[in-house]
């Protein structure tokens, strides 16, 4: 698995033995962030059930500035660490360790907005609706132009009508669905962010 594109573009990551992660397939990564390219430069990306954390390093690589990448299993997070070592040990990336839905409200609070957030988690769990909904509920994590994609399995169902999140698109993949959010236009953040 390389990078796609970018500054950092060809080099090679390193992934885990094993089937603890399931990476992004490439041709999904390439679409994903050839979507994603307008919204990167000197992009806050934060990077939910992050894996090894490749699209945070194809993040850097096509211009973000800061990422921040959660996920619960060691493996793939000391793997995310060795990959910023090798590609980009330069570029401002936190890796936290722990359970996302525990994570998200204490991250909203102690970080300014994000420009993009990545929802990826395993399949079958329900974790997208519960991360979506932690989101909905915290407007610190977000700004006026804040995107938000979630991944889920082509079987599986997921809400797509949200109090603050407003659903965009769908982009299918074969077996994986991409659902695209941003914050709806009606809807006041920084009103919302001063009464919470």
């Amino acid at each position: 698995m390389r990078i796609l594109a970018g500054k950092y573009k060809n080099r090679a990551l390193v992934t885990p033995p094993g089937v603890v992660t399931r990476p992004m397939l490439t041709r999904i990564r390439k679409s994903l962030f050839d979507i994603l390219q307008p919204y990167l430069d000197r992009a806050r990306v934060l990077d939910l059930f992050s894996g090894t954390g490749a699209e945070a390093l194809e993040a850097f690589s096509r211009g973000a500035s800061f990422a921040i990448s959660v996920d619960s299993d060691a493996v793939a997070l000391q793997t995310a660490k060795d990959n910023h070592q090798k590609i980009c040990p330069q570029e401002t990336y936190r890796i936290l360790r722990g359970n996302v839905i525990t994570l998200l409200p204490q991250i909203a609070v102690q970080n300014p907005p994000f420009d993009v957030i990545s929802v990826t988690p395993p399949y079958g769990h329900g974790l997208a609706d519960a991360t979506l909904e932690i989101i909905d509920n915290n407007p610190r994590l977000l700004h006026e132009e804040t995107v938000i994609y979630a991944q889920r399995g082509f079987t599986e169902e997921m809400k797509l009508e949200w109090t603050i999140l407003e659903h965009l698109r769908t982009k299918k993949y074969g077996k994986t669905v991409m659902e695209f959010f941003m914050p709806k236009e009606t809807i006041n953040l920084t009103a919302m962010k001063e009464d919470r």
